[in-house]
């Protein structure tokens, strides 16, 4: 009896043992390889995202100064409106007055409105601005752990 529980006991151990050492040093190596891939690929699509986001929000900023020498085009014209207004007023043209009163007014309920859409752009690329540096962020936080994992890696490589 005391036979078979002796070898029954030992059996049991080297089945342990044998799952204890099942996954060798150079499979652990190599899944490890396999994940530092998959990371570098992610960083990799990271970069590409943050490059398309930098075009984005440049193609933005130039839509706001554009934008920006518009409004200041029509502001100029705005007053010249006035100015010519003023002119006919001087020379007691009212019905030619109000006609021009009527455009300027227009022209500032327009200059107004460019003014919400450039701000409203401004927000915009200020969002985009945000979120790219979020990404930027999980990104170097990304190659950081990489780095970590392949220093490990090389550290257990190195004991084989």
């Amino acid at each position: 009896m005391k036979t078979n529980t002796l070898m029954i006991t030992a059996g049991l151990f080297s089945m342990i043992s044998a799952a204890a050492f099942a996954q060798t040093p150079v499979a652990q190596v190599q899944h490890d390889n396999v994940q530092i891939r998959q990371d570098s690929k992610q960083i990799h699509q990271d970069t590409r995202e943050i490059k398309h986001d930098n075009a984005v929000i440049a193609v933005k900023k130039d839509e706001v100064v554009a934008g920006k020498q518009q409004l200041h085009a029509e502001k100029q014209e705005s007053k010249a409106l006035a100015h010519a207004e003023h002119q006919d007023l001087k020379q007691g043209n009212l019905a030619g007055a109000a006609q021009l009163d009527q455009a300027r007014r227009n022209e500032q309920v327009a200059i107004k409105q460019q003014k919400q859409e450039i701000r409203h752009d401004q927000k915009v690329i200020a969002h985009h601005a945000v979120d790219k540096h979020a990404t930027q962020v999980a990104r170097q936080e990304d190659k950081v752990d990489r780095h970590l994992d392949t220093a490990k890696r090389d550290h257990d490589a190195n004991k084989i």
